[in-house]
């Protein structure tokens, strides 16, 4: 298992190739930025946000810890499509293999020798060493994504299907690409000014209203929608400014 977005992990038997404890200096963090663009009636319309991965191996951190600490920052890619509509794509991806986060994305995309060894893609990455940049995002490991038929109201929150936008939006829709490259800009910030603390806190109050009840009593099925399964760590990292 491997931590993700801040939480630590263990990984048993040595499995991946790790470097010895390094810090930033040793290129164990990079930072790259995920462009979404959209085909419209009305023209391409594109959107970016800049993430920053930090991969280091746990023994460096921890005397006789084994695995690996995988963090991303960043947040969300706001899309503004004609008629008032946005499409959001989330820091979770739609891989069904179990590898959901963006730090894969970013390493299978940009490092061709990337085979599991986090550590040092993220190393190799660093430094700019062969990379594919900026490359394209297969459809397997693109970030998952959403929009909301009333920005205000999370219970809105519908999935949009990558391979038929026209579905969710009309006629004339249609994903372009969505691509990476490394970059050394500030990790994005300010989705705040679409999605605020109360629409936050709505959202809190929904997805409790799925948890299990005390006494092992479940009034209702464990997340049983999509706004119950999603949380504010989809759409960002960072704290509201």
């Amino acid at each position: 298992m491997m931590a993700r977005r801040g939480f630590f992990g263990v990984v048993v038997g040595g499995a991946m190739a790790l470097l010895g404890a390094c810090g930033v200096s040793g290129g164990d963090t990079y930072r790259f930025k995920m462009t979404l663009e959209v085909d419209t009636p009305e023209g391409v319309k594109s959107g970016s946000s800049v993430y920053e991965v930090e991969a280091k191996n746990v023994a460096a951190l921890t005397p006789g810890g084994v695995g690996l600490l995988v963090n991303v920052r960043g947040e969300a890619i706001s899309v503004d499509l004609p008629e008032g509509r946005t499409v959001f794509a989330l820091l979770k991806t739609v891989n069904a293999k179990g590898h959901d986060d963006l730090a894969y994305t970013s390493m299978v995309a940009l490092d061709p020798l990337f085979r599991w060894d986090y550590v040092e893609s993220a190393a190799r990455i660093a430094t700019g060493v062969g990379l594919t940049s900026p490359a394209e995002v297969l459809p397997e490991n693109r970030p998952m994504l959403v929009t909301f038929k009333d920005i205000a109201d999370p219970t809105s929150v519908v999935l949009v299907d990558p391979d038929d936008l026209a579905a969710s939006f009309g006629a004339g829709y249609r994903l372009k690409a969505i691509t990476v490259q490394v970059t050394d800009k500030p990790v994005t910030v300010g989705i705040e000014k679409r999605l605020d603390n109360n629409f936050w806190s709505t959202w809190g109050k929904i997805r409790q209203q799925e948890l299990p009840r005390p006494g092992g009593v479940m009034a209702n099925p464990y997340f049983k929608t999509l706004q119950g399964r999603l949380s504010r760590n989809d759409f960002t990292t960072e704290n509201s400014k």
